[in-house]
């Protein structure tokens, strides 16, 4: 009896054993999805579809054609579409992250702005002690900065350089595009950190940080040029009317008059 109670102890610990390995293997796969999102580059993409198991018992995954695995949203252009809650919470070194969010903001002048990221339970303070691994900087009085990266399109030496001149209400100068990390209060118990890329974004630029978009963009693109195209033919149409009317205003008329004779009509 002594024997078979320490036969099912030893197998209900292994079976424990065995639960907890997997649970801690999970928890690092999902550890080292959110760490490469920190990178704000493709690196993040990349753990999502070798991870893909784990992170979809939180949020559901999608694949582009070009087999890119992202988190998607409804709508990355409308504010009440651009988020998704997760399933439950993902554990993330003490902290709670309980959503995603991808934003895209046109502007006429100032350039793109594109900003994804998460969404915590917790308070800037709990973010930042958590993340003390990030040298978080003011912003202004509600949101911190950090990575600041700036890539001028114009340099002899283009690639990504420190920008030490991240200053909330400035923005990026023509030919330049920057990438931040912000983290920002939502409410009194929420916080978000996002990844930013901003300014006169290229596509190889913009693809290269946010391959999931390379569909998105290229089908705007197709689209801005049937648009081109429509305009143009409607142009030449309206240019072949306009011509060919002055044409026929620039003819000659032709009056045709009655010829009597001198004499009169012969009766």
């Amino acid at each position: 009896m002594l024997l078979k109670k320490i036969s099912v102890f030893v197998c209900a610990s292994f079976v424990s054993c065995m639960s907890f390995a997997q649970m801690s293997d999970a928890q690092s796969e999902t550890d080292n999805v959110i760490d490469t999102f920190f990178q704000c580059d493709n690196q993040f993409y990349e753990q999502l579809a070798k991870h893909q198991e784990s992170i979809n018992q939180y949020v559901d995954l999608a694949t582009t054609p070009d087999n890119v695995t992202y988190i998607p949203v409804e709508s990355i252009h409308e504010n009440d579409k651009n988020k998704v809650l997760f399933k439950k919470p993902l554990e993330y070194r003490g902290l709670k992250i309980t959503g995603y969010q991808s934003i895209y903001i046109p502007t006429t002048l100032s350039g793109q702005y594109l900003y994804w990221g998460f969404i915590f339970d917790n308070k800037e303070d709990e973010i930042k002690n958590a993340l003390n691994n990030i040298n978080w900087l003011p912003y202004n009085t509600n949101v911190y900065i950090a990575n600041a990266k700036i890539y001028d399109l114009n340099a002899k030496l283009t690639e990504w350089q420190d920008d030490l001149y991240a200053i909330d209400g400035v923005a990026p100068r023509f030919g330049t595009i920057n990438k931040a990390l912000y983290l920002e209060d939502i409410t009194d118990k929420q916080s978000s950190v996002f990844c930013s890329i901003q300014g006169d974004l290229k596509k190889e630029i913009l693809i290269e940080a946010r391959p999931d978009l390379k569909t998105i963009i290229e089908k705007q693109e197709a689209e801005q040029q049937e648009r081109i195209k429509a305009y143009k033919e409607k142009k030449q149409k309206e240019e072949a009317e306009k011509e060919k009317l002055q044409q026929q205003q620039s003819q000659p008329q032709t009056n045709t008059t009655e010829t009597t004779s001198k004499d009169g009509d012969n009766i």
